[in-house]
């Protein structure tokens, strides 16, 4: 069993680690080249303008949840309505490099396709929903929190990718600056990165997939079909609330989960729903104090279950959704193979180690 596990783990690191590379490779070098003074000027008002502003900067960002919320917290403090600053966060942990990349990997095409309509609809219904009925008294109560602990002497915190404060323009001063988001991204998000493939591997080492069925109604027992669909969506979100697995970590789990026999709009719900975990919950409660984060739990969960909702629906209907895979765990390779999966790692895995050691550098002389 010990031995399945290792293996599980050792070829699961091997399908993702070039996409991952990759992915914040380039989302370093576009955060570094982009002003976020431009952007987060533009975001006072709630209208379409401003939110495809938001989604646009949140897709060229980290896909580091913690990094998204003290960036979506910067914005706030620069005069970014409640909405846009919702919709930066969002786009940022599902429209990214390293999601897509990873997505495509580990789950295909159709969850790619599922992502992205998963993502804007998200992004629409919790700025509408936030919009139309976040109530006043909250608000006040969380821009009061957030003034107060952006501004209290000794309580400043260091927003993410904040740093790198280089003098000059020059395009290699810039390149350093990348490196710099590059290492931090890694030291922030890498950890839950590590811990989703781990359990991950464990799951499809020792869970079997009897219990998957039982958990998610992968058999009708009888209920209507919109039943079993929202229980697993509901289930979805539950697990990813308390799975303290947040950004790309979640990815490798929801693949489990779709070997185990989870209805497709279920796999959507887990993925879409890694703003509303644990640890971040506890992120919002230290920025915005507890009324607020209460607030975005409700908003940002309700939203995440339409969004599944509508895609499974959507997709169901057009005929996208691919068969369930015969087995209960990932097809790995039995051995490594001279192909396009190997050639890229043995181009990321070093290139991705001198850039953070130099990112490191960068990040070490700022501070």
């Amino acid at each position: 069993m010990v031995k399945n596990i290792f293996t599980e783990l050792f070829y699961m690191i091997w399908e993702i680690y070039w996409g991952l590379a990759l992915g914040f490779i380039l989302s370093s070098l576009v955060r570094a080249f982009i002003s976020t003074e431009t952007i987060s000027s533009r975001l006072g008002k709630n209208n379409l303008k401003a939110i495809a502003l938001s989604t646009f900067f949140g897709a060229i960002s980290s896909s580091c949840s913690y990094a998204a919320a003290s960036m979506a917290r910067t914005l706030k403090l620069k005069g970014s309505t409640w909405p846009n600053a919702v919709t930066f966060m969002a786009a940022s942990t599902n429209l990214v490099f390293e999601i897509f990349i990873v997505i495509v990997t580990l789950l295909g095409w159709a969850f790619f396709g599922a992502e992205v309509a998963g993502g804007l609809l998200f992004i629409i219904i919790s700025a509408s929903l936030i919009a139309w009925f976040y109530p006043k008294k909250v608000k006040d109560d969380g821009d009061k929190h957030l003034e107060h602990t952006g501004h209290a002497p000794g309580g400043h915190e260091h927003d993410h990718g904040a740093h790198h404060h280089h003098t000059g323009n020059s395009f290699g001063k810039k390149l350093a600056t990348a490196s710099g988001h590059f290492y931090m991204d890694v030291m922030m998000v890498g950890k839950d990165i590590l811990i989703g493939v781990v359990i991950a591997s464990v799951l499809m080492a020792v869970v079997p997939l009897t219990f998957w069925n039982t958990l998610f109604l992968t058999n009708n027992h009888g209920l209507p079909h919109f039943v079993v669909l929202l229980w697993n969506i509901l289930m979805g979100v539950f697990i990813a609330i308390i799975s303290f697995v947040c950004s790309v970590g979640n990815l490798v789990i929801a693949t489990v989960f779709w070997h185990g026999g989870i209805s497709f709009g279920g796999v959507v719900a887990y993925i879409l729903a890694d703003l509303v975990t644990i640890p971040m919950l506890a992120v919002y409660r230290r920025y915005y104090g507890t009324k607020t984060m209460l607030a975005l739990l409700l908003f940002l969960a309700v939203s995440i279950i339409i969004a599944s909702l509508l895609v499974d629906v959507s997709f169901d209907v057009m005929g996208w959704i691919p068969k369930h895979p015969k087995t209960g765990f990932m097809a790995m390779h039995d051995a490594i193979k001279l192909n396009y999966e190997t050639i890229l790692n043995i181009i990321f895995i070093p290139a991705s180690i001198i850039y953070f050691f130099w990112g490191r550098k960068q990040s070490n002389m700022s501070m």
